[in-house]
């Protein structure tokens, strides 16, 4: 099986994709905290998709950065 081929451009292109909704959640728990009862398993729930989120993110920029060293730095 031949290996697959990414391009450094849909990396990145991920990569925005990714912080976006990042951003989107982190604006959902900032909303939720300041209800008067927040939602705490929503919290939760939010927490842990932005953890995987930003994980998703240091995962893409690693190979990002093996195919194109370069672009880590700057992207």
């Amino acid at each position: 099986m031949t290996p697959r081929r990414i391009s450094p451009q849909s990396l990145l292109s991920r990569i925005a994709t990714l912080r976006r909704r990042h951003q989107d959640i982190d604006a959902r728990i900032t909303t939720e905290h300041q209800r008067p009862m927040p939602d705490m398993a929503m919290l939760k729930r939010l927490k842990q998709e932005r953890l995987g989120l930003k994980d998703a993110i240091h995962v893409t920029r690693m190979m990002l950065g093996r195919i194109q060293p370069d672009t880590v730095r700057t992207g």
